[in-house]
This record gives structure tokens, C-alpha cells and sequence, in this order.
């Protein structure tokens, strides 16, 4: 009986120690709720198609071409630096006209510019009792220039300046301190690689400090036809 007693004992010792071991290291362990779906789940969102695109930076300001607003036509391709113009020209207090030639040089691309103008012409027909240029005059002047419509085939240009005049008289001569204010209206032709217009237009020319010889020279008015030339 107590052999028996002892193999219960050397047994069921070694099981009590290990599982109070066990015990003590384990946590306690429990289950999460369960979920439970009823139905079909929805299905996952499909994969882009296209990768985004990159940004591309984009100026604020955008140049537009020179277009005609009537026709939508690239009428202006080119606009040269300097123009020079050549063509007859004539004088006249309101007798006649003194015809002779005219030239000038143009100076810039944009609507404010610059001309550079000589005129050299005959005398004014008529009675010299009536006319204080009948003898011919030669006249160098210097304007400031606005064109109103920098682009496209017409160009309205006012330009307002000062310059001197030389007048001619049968026995003598004199020198005349002036001031101008031009109008003309030019036509560019379509080239590709030069800048050619066509132009008519005409000066007040208002008259200054004079020599003794010339003061009864006033005012007069100047009328031109031109065609110019630029590179």
C-alpha cells in the first residue's frame, strides 16, 4: 500500500509543479471579437490606367504674333532697325508748290522712334511780293516719331521735332531756327527678309529765330511721297 502511495505521489508532484510553471509564465490569453460579413464585400478600387503626368512650368506672359484683327493673317514679318526713304517733296505758303527731293532715315522697331529728314527744294512759283521762299529753300530736321499701329501693314506715325532751314534769295540768303509737326501714313509690303513701305505725308513747319535776311519768312508747309528701304 504505501509502494503504491509513492508512485501516485512521485508522479502527480511533477505534474502539479509544471503546471503551476506554466501557469505563472503564460499570460492570460483571450479572443478577439468575431466579425461577422453578411454579403458580398466591395471590391478593391482599380489601379490608375495612366501614371500622372509631370508639371510642366508655364510662362505668365505669352507673345502673340503680329495678326491682322481683320483676316487673322501674319501680315508683318519683319521690322527692320533703320529705314531709309527717298522721294519727291514740295513747299508751298499757300501760292504754289516748289517741288524738289526729299530724304529721311527712320531709327527704330517699336511705336516710339526717331527720324533723321533734309529736304532740298525750288522756289515757290508765283510773285515774289507774295511768297517768302521763292527762291528755294533747303531744310534739316529731327523728330521724335509715335506709330499708332506698330503691327500690321498700315502705319499712321506722328512725329514732332525741330531743325534749321536755310532760304534762298537772288542776292543773298539766310538761316531760319524751326520747328515741325509731321502726319504720314505708310504701307509695309509683305517681304520676308526686308522691310519696304510706301508713304505719303506732310510738315507744318513753324518758323523761329531767323537771320535779318530772312524775317519775313512765318510758317510754310511741307507734302512728301516716299518709298523706304530697310535690312
Amino acid at each position: 500500500m504505501n509502494r503504491q502511495l509513492r508512485r501516485i505521489c512521485s508522479v502527480a508532484v511533477p505534474c502539479a509543479a509544471f503546471a503551476a510553471l506554466t501557469l505563472e509564465l503564460c499570460p492570460e490569453a483571450r479572443a478577439d471579437q468575431a466579425v461577422v460579413v453578411v454579403g458580398t464585400p466591395p471590391p478593391p478600387p482599380p489601379p490608375d490606367r495612366f501614371a500622372t503626368p509631370p508639371y510642366i512650368a508655364t510662362s505668365p506672359v505669352v507673345a502673340q504674333p503680329p495678326y491682322d484683327d481683320y483676316d487673322n493673317r501674319r501680315v508683318e514679318l519683319y521690322r527692320s532697325p533703320m529705314r531709309l526713304h527717298l522721294g519727291p517733296a514740295g513747299a508751298t505758303t499757300g501760292q504754289s508748290l516748289g517741288m524738289g527731293l526729299g530724304l529721311a532715315a527712320d531709327f527704330g522697331r517699336g511705336s516710339v522712334g526717331f527720324r533723321l529728314a533734309a529736304a532740298w527744294l525750288r522756289g515757290e512759283p508765283g510773285d515774289p511780293a507774295r511768297s517768302s521762299i521763292y527762291d528755294g529753300l533747303s531744310q534739316y530736321t529731327g523728330e521724335v516719331t509715335l506709330d499708332f499701329n506698330k503691327r500690321g501693314p498700315w502705319h499712321p506715325v506722328l512725329g514732332v521735332g525741330a531743325g534749321v532751314a536755310r532760304v534762298n534769295r537772288s542776292d543773298t540768303g539766310g538761316t531760319i531756327g524751326i520747328g515741325t509737326a509731321s502726319l504720314r501714313l505708310e504701307y509695309a509690303l509683305a517681304f520676308d527678309d526686308a522691310d519696304v513701305r510706301l508713304g505719303i505725308g506732310g510738315s507744318a513747319v513753324m518758323a523761329g529765330p531767323s537771320d535779318r535776311e530772312v524775317r519775313d519768312v512765318r510758317s510754310y508747309a511741307l507734302f512728301g511721297a516716299t518709298i523706304g528701304v530697310g535690312f
